[in-house]
């Protein structure tokens, strides 16, 4: 790989590595410094609403300014947030409102951060005459990978020094991507539009516009959110409550485990095979098998089937986000791409509790397994209902010009060689 291609990957895991290390410390030092088993639940309360609005308001900045001078100002403010803690830990003692302050300031910066680096992989591999499926697989396997690693290093900076001294590491972390994204070119991010007519409300009625036009991108959108919605309730909620009720509330981590092995295998078939298979293909495929190996999850059989199950579940399920990233590029116009991102984050982000909360509702009422088989119902449904759509089936059957996603010419020539 090329310079700037692992420029790019290791400022986008390390700023992911440090938010999940951050989410493992952030808990106990708040329980450990406040006493009070609820102010880790407000904290995250109270940062919850800001992260979401952040989410959409930085789609907007993120096409209004240079995206790759947002990334480093995000990832540098994000860096300054998380040290401030055991600095204020040192000098005054952290306490409740402490936590609320600098908690919002981080929500503030991450998401944006987040958006507008994605916004800058289609130039980066354009740049390094690189197939977009390939980048797409590799970032999205990168992130499994963290994903995997990162709780676990938290959990073992935790048993070595005190929780205040890890978050220095955190900040580091942030810190770094900030400098590996300083290291890429300077014109990465391209010109950038004049502000749209009619200001903030102008500029997301134009990225609402996109997504409802585009059967592809509103489709596959619309099928994210959903499955976010009705997976995310079980991952988190039905699976760990079923497991501790059978008294083996261990087996939790060795299936989330075997998933996330799975989505490895997913990500790294997709970036060896994605140019080659056709884009119909990879969205049936990966879809049915998803379904099947979620069904057979929620039907909560032995562990070495719920292992099996896992494992087919995140392998399926893998390629999906690498395929939706290239569509993105080839259909968004560049111009309009952080706001699209954003607002696909900020559905991520509200589908997710709103799903945890219908779920615990649910299973007070009816109990785990009718609720697990309620979710294999929905998700079979969503399924059948988006395979049978037929605007999405013709044009994930046909392989559009790329958008523009480059930024100059040459890059754009790149883009679309690789494309055909």
């Amino acid at each position: 790989m090329k310079p700037s291609v692992l420029l790019y990957l290791a400022a986008d895991a390390l700023s992911l590595l440090g938010n999940i290390v951050a989410g493992v410390v952030m808990p106990l030092l708040v329980l450990a410094r406040t006493g009070d088993a609820t102010a880790a639940g407000t904290v995250a309360a109270v940062t919850a609403l800001p992260a979401l609005v952040a989410a959409v308001l930085g789609g907007v900045v993120a096409d209004r300014v240079d995206r790759r001078r947002l990334s480093i100002f995000a990832d540098l403010a994000s860096a300054a947030s998380v040290a401030a803690l055991p600095v204020v830990d040192a000098v005054f003692g952290l306490n409740l409102g402490w936590f609320v302050v600098l908690g919002l300031a981080g929500a503030l910066f991450d998401v944006p951060g987040m958006t507008a680096r994605e916004t800058l992989w289609p130039a980066v591999a354009a740049r390094a005459g690189m197939p977009l499926e390939r980048l797409a697989g590799v970032k999205e396997g990168l992130s499994a990978l963290v994903l995997v690693v990162g709780p676990g290093a938290g959990a073992l900076l935790v048993a070595m020094v005190d929780e205040a001294s890890v978050l220095w590491v955190t900040a580091a972390c942030s810190a770094l991507a900030a400098l590996f994204t300083a290291a890429q070119p300077k014109d990465l991010s391209g010109e950038r539009p004049s502000p749209t007519p009619g200001g903030v409300l102008a500029d997301l009625r134009e990225g609402f516009d996109v997504l409802r036009r585009d059967a592809v991108i509103g489709g596959l959108t619309l099928l994210s959110l959903l499955f976010v919605l009705v997976l995310a309730p079980f991952q988190e909620l039905v699976l760990p409550v079923h497991l501790t009720r059978t008294g083996a509330p261990e087996q939790f981590g060795l299936v989330v485990l075997a998933m996330t092995l799975g989505t490895l295998l997913g990500n790294g078939v997709y970036a060896a095979l994605g140019a080659r298979i056709s884009r119909w293909g990879w969205f049936v495929g990966c879809n049915v098998l998803t379904v099947a190996g979620l069904v057979w999850l929620t039907t909560l059989p032995s562990l070495w089937w719920l292992l099996a199950a896992g494992f087919l579940t995140g392998a399926a399920a893998g390629p999906m986000q690498p395929l939706l990233s290239v569509l993105s590029v080839e259909r968004v116009p560049d111009a309009a791409r952080g706001r699209v991102m954003g607002l696909q984050n900020a559905g991520v982000l509200a589908a997710s509790p709103i799903g945890l909360l219908a779920a615990g509702l649910l299973i007070e009422r009816y109990g785990v397994r009718p609720t697990g088989t309620l979710i294999a119902g929905g998700l079979v449904l969503i399924t059948v209902a988006t395979l049978c759509w037929p605007a999405l089936r013709r044009q994930l059957r046909e392989r559009p010009e790329a958008a523009p996603s480059a930024p100059d010419a040459d890059a754009r020539e790149v883009a679309v060689a690789d494309d055909r």
